[in-house]
């Protein structure tokens, strides 16, 4: 089990690197906590179960082309801004290069679920497609 932990965080951490090297692309201003709050159509806190990475997207791109991101199966301990009914949300954030997504919090707080006191909190904006509410997080 020890390898096994080791082999995910030298992965998690080469994925860090490959996302901290494009970080450059992303020029977003900085946003005070107050205001990402305020900004946010749900804000949660809880633990992350399962990061999958290059999931295509619902609908893709306007052009057609395939949209891929990451997804979070995020376990919800408390609704601290918005309304959400249930205890499992998916959440989806930027692949890297340049994106501005929270790739490395997703990983990090999947890699630490077994640890009961390892909680997160992620502000959310919402789209809804084909009927369905979609849940997004990055750093902008």
């Amino acid at each position: 089990m020890n390898s096994y932990r080791a082999a995910v965080l030298v992965v998690a951490s080469a994925l860090l690197a490959l996302s901290a090297s494009e970080a450059s692309a992303c020029s977003c201003k900085e946003v005070s906590t107050k205001e990402s709050f305020a900004s946010s159509d749900l804000v949660v806190r809880g633990r992350m179960k399962l990061v999958t990475y290059g999931v295509e997207m619902p609908g893709g791109g306007s052009d057609g082309e395939t949209i891929r991101m990451t997804r979070g199966e995020f376990e919800i301990q408390k609704v601290l801004k918005g309304t959400f009914k249930g205890k499992n949300l998916s959440m989806y954030t930027g692949s890297g290069m340049g994106d501005c997504g929270r790739l490395g919090e997703f990983i990090a707080s999947a890699y630490n679920y077994s640890d009961k006191k390892f909680v997160v909190e992620f502000g959310l904006s919402k789209a809804e497609h084909a009927g369905e509410t979609l849940y997004f997080t990055s750093i902008c």
